[in-house]
């Protein structure tokens, strides 16, 4: 993490930035406390002393203040996801409606190989499940209009056909 420009605000101590980085990933006052195992008003405390440090008492301009002067890092965006070429492959196929069997199958990879791809792609993407993946697949821009794919025909047959 770049050093905070203390020229512009005053420095967090360990404690503030843990308790706004429960703040910034959408957690609680008291989820955040609870993970750092401290009480409620301890991370309001941290939080009143934050905004008395970057000159606002508003949560969300805290977040952004904090990322600009390098008191937190800046979360990536969320459309780049690094995919190899094997797991893109099984995600598309996911969109398109195949099995794991199929897949493999099609791409002549033998079926082992394949079920791990899945399961390295349901990691990566952060989903439960292969419906799970092509939603996640969709928020990330890997699926979808954004791709230059859209599946969106697809879905409206196999509708139909329900």
């Amino acid at each position: 993490m770049p050093a905070p420009d203390e020229t512009i605000s005053p420095p967090l101590s360990a404690q503030e930035r843990e308790a706004l980085l429960g703040i910034s990933q959408g957690r609680t006052t008291a989820e955040t406390a609870c993970d750092m195992g401290v009480s409620d008003s301890t991370v309001k405390t941290y939080i009143l002393r934050i905004g008395g440090k970057l000159g606002t008492s508003e949560r969300a301009g805290m977040v952004d203040l904090a990322y600009r002067h390098g008191h937190l890092d800046a979360p990536g965006p969320v459309d780049i996801v690094e995919l190899p070429k094997e797991q893109r492959t099984v995600l598309t196929a996911l969109a398109d409606g195949k099995t794991v069997q199929e897949i493999a199958a099609g791409e002549k990879r033998p079926l082992d190989d394949v079920r791990k791809d899945a399961r390295r792609l349901l990691r990566a993407l952060g989903a439960s499940s292969a419906a799970h993946a092509v939603t996640r697949g969709w928020q990330l821009r890997l699926l979808g209009p954004a791709t230059g794919r859209d599946n969106s025909g697809d879905v409206v047959a196999m509708a139909g056909q329900a």
